[in-house]
């Protein structure tokens, strides 16, 4: 259904006003009066207030006439529709109005319902068409300006790669693409979203695609305030920005101002995105053909991360060692740590892993050093594990492989965490394991049940039907042996599988509450509160911390 079209009514006779608002059903015919004016005064006021999209105005009126009503409309709002009425059948009044911006002119004595249709449809048509050539050439002006702007990109691109050498080619398509920069004294950042392979395992393309482009509008509005400068997308979670850096000042004066700026949008997309970033910067570039270097610069710039962690702004990088060069575990090492973690010197155990990554920051070894090391000690939990008979699948979920799961963090810090936590599994397991090895058979076949079906509703009864006792001598056992009741014991249980689930991050806190075996979440949140001494939530933002 077309839109009804708004119609202003202008005469200085207000039986004239009425004949025309009665002369036919406006609704039916898909207009309708919006507002009838006395004079061309009257009309401008109500014009400003809302826009008509026709207007049929009386020639001869005291004030401001039709003739200068129809000057005014046509040079301020020329898209309305004129339609000019007299009682007179002067042609000077048809010759000036016409002239001036009316698309018919009308005889009140001839004028009858079907001429009046007739007019209105004639004017309908041409608004249409009005509106359907302004869309189209905004549709064309849109398409221009995106495209221009692919185009930007894709030239800032090639720029910074070093595909563009030509210094009259790389000058004239700065100027072509209205890219703000000057040919010299350039300086290039790399902009890094932390952590974005883990953005894109939680969220979905199309998310992800609203994080990269509302990252790249803040950076940009904040970028206004250098006075030349651009930012690319350059690919996954990585934007390149360069600055015109004009007369050069000094050093410190231009790391600070960029610092500022940087810094800006740091708070800005943790504010509005909960994401952080990192950011290199590389030393000045006296030349645009010399960007592709002051890239890679800040490329190894922002290496840095690796050892200083996310969330930071490097400028001086510090020298790093070739991944070529492996440092593996010492055999002494391997020994100890295996004897720690075979008599849960838990310690122990976080003294030596101290020792080994201050060993990997201090060396300044690549990720790829870090990994063969971290695979190492991966190998130790293993062997602790094919020893003791403890299933493998208990410290890691069904999907993880440990080998890939290192690959993901980019910081060694976020490393080193990883592996600490994975260690602390384990000597827990290993304390669970010592206990159980004072027990009965049917105490331990009662354990056995319990991590079996710790996610299941079950009683003591069945527990004990499994074991083969009565449940008062399977209740009596377990206080007994575990020095814990048994409800008590089951929670613990349920407790440590549900702070496995957190520190994996893959179901969400009420998922977690079925999965682990209770039914209701504020039951779960006060056990939970009393094993660990914290809330499932506090102990999740610690994980994440």
């Amino acid at each position: 259904m077309s839109k009804m079209l708004k119609v202003l009514i202008v005469d200085d006779d207000a039986v004239s006003r009425t004949v025309l608002k009665t002369m036919i059903h406006w609704e039916s015919a898909g207009f309708y009066i919006m507002e009838d004016a006395h004079n061309g005064n009257h009309a401008v006021q109500l014009i400003q207030k809302e826009t008509p999209d026709i207007i049929i105005t009386d020639i001869n009126m005291p004030g401001l006439n039709g003739i200068g009503l129809i000057e005014y409309l046509e040079k301020n709002f020329p898209q309305i529709s004129i339609i000019a009425l007299s009682a007179y059948d002067d042609f000077d009044y048809v010759r000036q109005s016409m002239k001036n911006g009316a698309m018919d002119y009308v005889l009140k004595h001839r004028l009858d319902a079907s001429f009046l249709l007739n007019i209105l449809n004639t004017a309908r048509n041409s608004i249409h068409s009005y509106w359907n050539e302004r869309d189209r050439q905004s549709n064309i002006d849109k398409e221009l300006t995106t495209s221009k702007a692919v185009l930007r990109q894709t030239f800032i691109r090639k720029l910074l790669e070093g595909s563009l050498s030509d210094v009259e080619e790389i000058t004239g398509r700065l100027h072509a693409l209205d890219v703000k920069l000057e040919t010299e004294n350039l300086m290039v950042t790399i902009a890094e979203i932390d952590d974005f392979r883990l953005l894109e395992e939680k969220f979905s393309s199309q998310e992800v695609d609203v994080v990269l482009h509302t990252f790249m509008e803040i950076s940009k509005e904040i970028l206004k305030d250098w006075e030349k400068s651009v930012i690319v997308h350059m690919a996954k979670g990585k934007f390149a920005i360069i600055f015109s850096l004009g007369p050069l000042k000094s050093t410190m004066y231009i790391y600070n101002t960029l610092y500022t700026i940087l810094n800006r949008v740091r708070s800005e997309i943790k504010k509005y995105l909960n994401i952080t970033a990192c950011f290199g910067v590389s030393k000045v570039c006296t030349e645009l053909t010399k960007l592709p270097q002051a890239y890679n610069h800040a490329e190894t710039v922002l290496r840095d991360k690796f050892y200083k962690g996310k969330n930071s702004i490097f400028i001086e990088s510090t020298p790093h060692k070739k991944d070529e060069s492996f440092f593996c575990l010492d055999i002494k090492d391997e020994k100890a740590i295996y004897a720690a973690l075979k008599n849960q010197d838990e310690k122990e155990v976080k003294s030596r892993l101290d020792v080994i990554f201050g060993k990997i920051s201090s060396m300044r070894l690549g990720s790829k050093s870090t990994q063969m090391i971290c695979a190492e000690l991966i190998n130790i939990v293993n062997k602790i594990c094919k020893d003791t008979g403890i299933e493998i699948a208990r410290l890691y979920t069904a999907e993880d492989i440990p080998y890939n799961l290192i690959q993901k963090y980019e910081t060694l810090m976020d490393i080193k965490a990883w592996v600490v936590n994975l260690y602390d599994k384990l000597i827990s397991m290993l304390r669970l394991m010592k206990l159980e090895s004072g027990l009965s058979n049917i105490t331990k076949k009662a354990v056995e049940y319990i991590h079996r079906n710790y996610s299941s509703d079950f009683s003591l009864k069945d527990v004990a039907d499994f074991a083969g006792a009565s449940s008062s001598y399977i209740s009596r056992l377990f206080k007994e042996e575990c020095r814990i009741g048994f409800a008590e014991y089951l929670n613990h249980v349920r407790v440590e599988y549900a702070k496995q689930c957190i520190e994996n991050g893959e179901l969400k806190l009420k998922e977690i509450v079925s999965s682990v075996g209770f039914n209701n979440y504020n039951y779960f949140f006060k056990v939970f509160r009393e094993v660990t001494g914290m809330t499932p939530l506090e102990y999740e933002q610690s994980c994440r911390k």
